[in-house]
């Protein structure tokens, strides 16, 4: 028996690419991603062979092609320095959320169609290193005050690379990265839906991206071939002489959430604004015996890419 691979000798680089499946080269010093992995290395597609063979059993089958899957979860943090993206930016790269930066200020990610940007990924598990290219992917958001703000990508696909053995452990930077503000009734300064400010206990942003892996004669690659995202959002129900949300049911209205203070927080501040959200659906349910209610919404671009935006400052 050799060397033995630990858990804790995991870890994930990402880099964006200057040309769609050609390798980034991320480095551990400038590339490391501060996420949990949880992927298969050797994903793909098999077809079971079928003939008469006289007697029963397996006929065995065929590798018809190879790709790496797999979920990375990631805080939501801004940079520290407002006009400066965030670390964890190539990955929201790979989701098709575009940043515009304006310096000194604000880092605005708004997503956009067709995807165009993709990530190399290098995840180490020990001293193997198991590449994959040409990586996108789907995203989920939680903002909710239960727990720290988290990035979920999911659905990630990227082009197999045989793995290999390096010589030596990573020694993984994560000087760039800040720690997420909490998500507490302090921090989270604005939270309104359809103009009102809601007792929220949970806010999930869904991107809704459809990946799909593509292997055509002349053409390998993976395709974000759809966007349907939406919110959901558990609040405190109100009384209907306040509020009446069951009247608003496929209405639209607006969605503006945001985690620190104007001054105080700067280059910390994280923002989700939706201009065009329809209330698609209204359930009732009990958290610790108060009554919520929890909404889904479908968010409505009212113009191309204008679904919705994230902003960093």
């Amino acid at each position: 028996m050799g060397e033995r691979i630990y858990e804790q000798d995991t870890c994930v680089l990402a880099a964006v690419e200057a040309t769609y499946g050609t390798d980034a080269t991320p480095t551990a010093a400038a590339n490391a991603m501060r996420v949990k992995v949880d992927f298969n290395p050797i994903d793909g597609d098999q077809e079971a062979l079928e003939y008469d063979a006289g007697r029963g059993g397996s006929k065995g089958s065929v590798q018809r092609n190879k790709r790496l899957t797999g979920t990375l979860t990631g805080y939501v943090a801004g940079s520290g320095a407002a006009g400066t993206a965030p670390a964890i930016g190539p990955l929201l790269q790979m989701c098709g959320l575009k940043p515009t930066v304006t310096t000194a200020e604000k880092v605005v990610y708004k997503p956009t169609f067709p995807v165009t940007d993709s990530c190399t990924l290098h995840i180490f598990r020990g001293k193997n290193k198991h590449p994959a290219l040409g990586c996108r992917g789907n995203l989920e958001v939680s903002l909710g005050p239960n727990a720290l703000p988290k990035f979920t990508f999911n659905n990630i696909i990227g082009l197999f690379v045989d793995p290999a053995s390096v010589g030596s452990f990573q020694s993984a930077d994560f000087s760039q990265f800040e720690n997420p503000l909490v998500t507490d009734p302090v921090s989270i300064t604005k939270m309104q839906l359809f103009g009102q400010d809601v007792n929220m206990a949970e806010l999930i942003l869904r991107l809704g991206n459809t990946v799909t892996y593509r292997a055509v004669v002349n053409n390998e690659s993976v395709q974000v071939t759809g966007r349907m995202p939406q919110i959901e959002v558990l609040f405190e129900e109100p009384l209907i002489g306040d509020f009446d949300w069951y009247s608003k049911l496929s209405k639209f209205g607006a969605l503006a959430y945001q985690l620190g203070q104007d001054v105080v927080d700067a280059g910390h501040i994280f923002e989700l604004t939706a201009a065009n959200v329809q209330l698609n659906s209204i359930t009732p349910t009990y958290v610790d015996g108060i009554s919520h209610l929890r909404c889904v919404l479908d968010v409505v671009p009212t113009a191309r890419d204008n679904d919705f935006e994230m902003t960093f400052r």
